[in-house]
């Protein structure tokens, strides 16, 4: 090969290269779940924006109040247009919400990367309440979109003295919706854990236990106060899932803050209350709740201020 051909080659190869850098993190998530769902996942595409600033976000919520596995898999089989659909669209800045839809429909709509399954929050701490309605939804998952890896989301315990705690505390609801995360992810093909109930559990031993109109980070008991409450949960979310693309951040490191303006502009779906005002110190704390249970998503961090 003469010269000038060896160095065309070579142009054309630092070329390829460059474009091939160039191109965008394309992310496309499905949440098939409930209200917790919408706590966990209505901040998420924003921080992956955060994160990496080009990336290209779908993320669908199928939503449906109290919605369990049981249900979800009646929905499948009678093919019921019951959710609304929560769809953040790449470069949109904001959600939008779409009524009378199938579970089929929101399955079909993109060609997802990853798709989240959860259990319907009371029910949650009871395994046998799981099948066999789990492993029928990841049948047909694993058939209608056979690329796409499946999630878990373990959602948050109950705050301290709601009635629905069913005499437990909230220490023993989690442990008990632990138990059962584990063994979902253990025993079935779910491949990704997203341990946000376990981050919500380790920021109740701080500080941050103040916050949420009815105390313990929730709003009425069960759902999360908007901000800090729910960019806990959004901030495992997006490590979980840009870990999954071979991006590794660090979550300590985002500087985003929820206000109720911030919000608004956004159209999140469901606010329960409004983000209440928080120091640069609880924020600190909500990143630092957020890694520990990257870190040992099975186990507590009690903190003792």
């Amino acid at each position: 090969m003469n010269m000038r051909l060896k160095l065309l080659s070579a142009v054309l190869c630092l070329f390829a290269t460059a474009t091939f850098a160039a191109e965008p993190l394309r992310v496309r998530v499905l949440s098939i779940g409930n209200s917790f769902s919408r706590d966990a996942f209505a901040y998420v595409p924003f921080l992956i924006e955060e994160f990496v600033p080009d990336a290209e976000v779908d993320f669908g919520i199928l939503y449906i109040g109290g919605c369990s596995l049981e249900r979800h898999y009646n929905n499948l089989v009678g093919e019921k247009p019951d959710y609304e659909f929560d769809y953040y669209k790449a470069g949109a800045g904001k959600w939008s919400i779409e009524k009378g839809v199938t579970l089929q429909q929101g399955v079909e709509r993109e060609d997802w990367d990853i798709i989240i399954l959860q259990q319907q929050s009371g029910r949650s701490r009871y395994f046998d309440t799981y099948q066999p309605y789990l492993n029928d939804l990841l049948e047909y998952l694993s058939q209608a979109k056979p690329r796409a890896t499946t999630a878990w989301l373990m959602t948050q315990a109950y705050g301290t003295g709601y009635k629905n705690l069913d005499g437990m505390t909230s220490d023993e609801m989690w442990a008990r919706v632990n138990a059962s995360s584990q063994r979902a992810f253990e025993e079935t093909s779910i491949k990704l854990l997203i341990p946000a109930g376990t981050a919500i559990q380790n920021a109740r031993y701080t500080s941050l236990d103040r916050l949420g109109k009815a105390g313990h980070l929730v709003n009425d008991g069960f759902h999360l106060q908007e901000g800090i409450p729910a960019l806990i949960e959004g901030l495992v979310t997006t490590q979980v899932i840009l870990k999954h693309f071979g991006v590794d951040v660090d979550v300590e490191k985002s500087r985003l803050k929820i206000t109720p303006e911030w919000r608004e502009e956004r159209r999140t779906p469901q606010p329960h209350g409004e983000p209440e005002e928080a120091t640069d110190e609880e924020y600190i704390l909500a990143r630092r709740s957020a890694k520990w249970a990257l870190e040992s998503p099975w186990q507590l961090r009690v903190v003792e201020e």
